[in-house]
């Protein structure tokens, strides 16, 4: 017999677990009062009584530490249960282990575990607990799951989706599917939010696998766009959080971002998912920090910026150059050759009757050669020293060893970073490959190698409080930075990207690059993509064609492309597109330049005849929902309703621009037209999951492609 058989069950059911959730967290809310009031009676005892026995003093503390920590244990719970109330679930199956006389358990499935106390039953189970994993993975029939106790193995009768808000379910729908198309499609032509929104209902098999994959060391993550990386691999780590409660917590994961816009637009998933945020960085802090943040450098932005723009041939050549596997081999060399040739040992009058010979000197330079370079000194100056006092017979005074330790450093030729970092081009006979910018500043494609060489010479600080670290846009690193995060961070990794989406593909890395890096790494292929409509998605294959790339069948209407003749009729033109969208059901729209100085020139402008247009730029923190103009490179990972991508194709001798733009109109809501004016040139792209034309997608035939 079916549990809930019919909707008006599934519904009555639906809000008794809503009644009985309120009626939880109403007895926890009491709880913590009566946690509190407890707390101020054993403070006002111990204020009132001081001069009570010091066993009751203890005792006392004790107790209070313990109600303090079923306090918070309380305060959790209540959290965890008011967040969803509104959604208690989203799927159900029903599942008969194979041994005798077992029964069908129907098995709802939710973004937390709820246990019903009163009746001693598990009411919803986690999304993320193993028999859930039988809703993602399986379709109706034989199945099995691991348990503690091993391998389950029986047969799922019964597959049901919900849609449920605000405690009122919308439909149910009886599937033998993963996850039922017509679910995915309302999911997928929903608006696009402020945030990035968690995904749970519509975790796709190939995701799932990612997402529960925890026997890779490291797992390199390539998929195509709109393939859901970022957010499978948020997902993966509120996984990792929950499978390994006690040996790993939000404290202990490090997300490596691109910018603190795209960093800001992904901190909602974790707190959706019940985790609490983790902390986030950049590359370039990364290394910076490594360098003891002493000199000044070019940014990632800064970069791209001037790739963008008129680069040198020099330039290229030399980010090329930095970005290969037989540069860090030289490197590899060179930290080598220092270790044989820059150490010459001299001999060091310690005292008027006491001469330290050079040899002896350098065979403890020899001795500790498991020591970085540079912190040899200190333990070589300790050695001799002790030899020394049990030769001589003497005390050692503080300005001889202050003496006998400068001496030693000045026997080495390697104690500044950045000659050393000179001598190895000298060294390698490419002296050429490196160019200090103006006012002493560090060319972007430098940071990493000094930072290499100074961990081989200084050593390293230990990160050891980080037990996994996610990195985001994996092929807009080269294989030297993987090589400094591979030092600094010895942790599980999971990185992820699509080698098509570099914004400089002079310094890009592809999965087999990094894997090459991290030789136990794995690789893990998302190929289908959810973002845009079959149309724009073939609009795009006939630019590039991607042999990985599989669409949803998600129909719109086709990708149009619009020229203006000048300047001023692209600006009439785009004012005219952006009223059209606010008179729609859109709430964000991108405007996407390829250069920031280029969103700034048309941000000016519209702004002059239209309210609440905002600018964001690599200073910008936050991703704001509205209408938006920004640039290639801060486009990437956000998510709109509608994008223009809008590019100066050719420049006339009377300096007016021609200007394209493309347009993609949907059919997910009939009436709205969507449209998007496409960047020209670009080196490489970004992603935006659209309900139109998204300018990761859509590219003119006569630039460079997007993917």
């Amino acid at each position: 017999m079916v549990f809930n058989k019919t909707e008006k069950q599934e519904k009555e059911y639906l809000q008794e677990i809503i009644n009985t959730l309120n009626d939880v967290i109403n007895n926890t809310s009491t709880s913590v009062k009566e946690h509190v009031d407890t707390l101020q009676e054993y403070k006002e005892y111990l204020w009132s009584n001081k001069d009570i026995d010091p066993h009751e003093i203890r005792s006392m503390r004790e107790s209070i530490l313990n109600h303090f920590a079923l306090g918070e244990s309380v305060i959790d719970k209540r959290k965890r249960l008011s967040k969803i109330v509104d959604i208690p679930y989203f799927g159900r199956i029903d599942f008969k282990e194979e041994r005798e006389k077992s029964r069908t358990i129907p098995v709802y499935i939710g973004i937390h575990t709820f246990y019903d106390t009163n009746k001693k039953i598990n009411r919803i189970y986690d999304w993320r607990a193993p028999i859930s994993g039988m809703f993602y993975d399986n379709e109706l029939g034989k199945a099995t799951y691991s348990s503690p106790l091993g391998e389950i193995s029986g047969e799922i009768l019964l597959k049901r989706q919900y849609r449920i808000r605000n405690g009122k379910m919308e439909y149910m729908l009886e599937s033998s599917l993963t996850v039922h198309d017509d679910i995915l499609q309302k999911e997928l032509s929903s608006n696009a939010d402020d945030k990035m929104k968690n995904i749970v209902t519509t975790i796709q098999r190939e995701q799932n696998r990612i997402i529960r994959n925890k026997d890779a060391r490291v797992l390199i993550i390539q998929g195509v766009a709109g393939s859901g990386k970022t957010s499978i691999a948020l997902h993966r780590i509120a996984y990792l959080l929950y499978t390994l409660k006690g040996d790993i917590s939000s404290k202990n994961i490090l997300v490596v971002s691109p910018n603190k816009v795209f960093a800001d637009y992904i901190s909602n998933v974790l707190p959706e998912l019940g985790e609490e945020t983790v902390p986030e960085t950049s590359m370039e802090y990364i290394l910076s920090d490594v360098l003891g943040n002493k000199y000044k450098y070019q940014n990632f932005f800064e970069q791209v910026t001037e790739l963008l723009g008129k680069p040198t041939r020099e330039f290229i050549e030399r980010i090329q150059y930095k970005a290969s596997f037989d540069f860090i081999s030289l490197l590899d060399k060179f930290i080598l050759y220092m270790e044989n040739n820059y150490f010459r040992a001299t001999d060091v009058k310690l005292t008027r009757h006491i001469t330290i010979p050079a040899e002896f000197i350098d065979e403890q330079f020899r001795r500790f050669s498991r020591y970085p370079m540079r912190q040899r000194f200190e333990t070589m100056t300790d050695y001799i020293l002790e030899m020394m006092t049990i030769k001589y017979n003497f005390t050692v005074t503080t300005a001889e060893r202050n003496l006998l330790k400068k001496e030693i450093r000045k026997m080495f030729a390697g104690n500044n970073d950045i000659q050393v970092y000179k001598n190895f081009f000298e060294w390698a006979g490419k002296s050429e490959m490196f160019r200090m910018r103006k006012s002493h500043t560090l060319e972007y494609s430098d940071l990493a190698p000094l930072a290499y060489l100074h961990i081989a010479l200084e050593g390293k600080k230990t990160h050891s409080h980080v037990k996994h670290i996610l990195i985001d846009e994996m092929q807009d690193y080269s294989p030297i930075q993987y090589k400094v995060i591979q030092k600094l961070y010895p942790c599980r990794k999971t990185i992820l990207g699509d080698a098509s989406q570099s914004v400089n593909p002079y310094g890009s890395s592809t999965a087999d690059m990094i894997q090459r890096v991290f030789t136990t790494g794995e690789v893990m292929k998302l190929c289908k993509s959810y973002r845009s409509t079959f149309e724009i998605t073939s609009f795009a294959q006939k630019i590039l064609p991607n042999e990985e790339l599989e669409p949803v069948v998600r129909h719109g209407k086709q990708p149009v492309i619009l020229q203006y003749r000048n300047t001023e009729e692209e600006i009439s033109g785009i004012t005219d597109l952006i009223f059209t969208f606010k008179k729609s059901s859109n709430k964000s729209l991108g405007i996407v330049c390829k250069t920031e100085a280029q969103a700034k020139s048309l941000a000016d402008k519209l702004q002059i005849y239209i309210e609440n247009v905002y600018f964001l730029s690599n200073q910008s923190s936050a991703f704001v929902k509205g209408i938006l103009i920004t640039s290639s490179h801060m486009a990437k990972g956000l998510e709109f309703d509608q994008v223009f991508s809008i590019f100066p194709e050719s420049v006339k001798a009377d300096k007016q621009s021609d200007w394209h733009t493309s347009t993609a109109e949907s059919q997910i809501r009939p009436t709205p037209e969507d449209r998007g004016i496409l960047p020209s040139g670009m080196p490489g792209s970004f992603r935006c999951r659209l309900r139109a034309m998204p300018a990761s997608q859509a590219r003119p035939v006569s630039s460079d492609t997007t993917r």
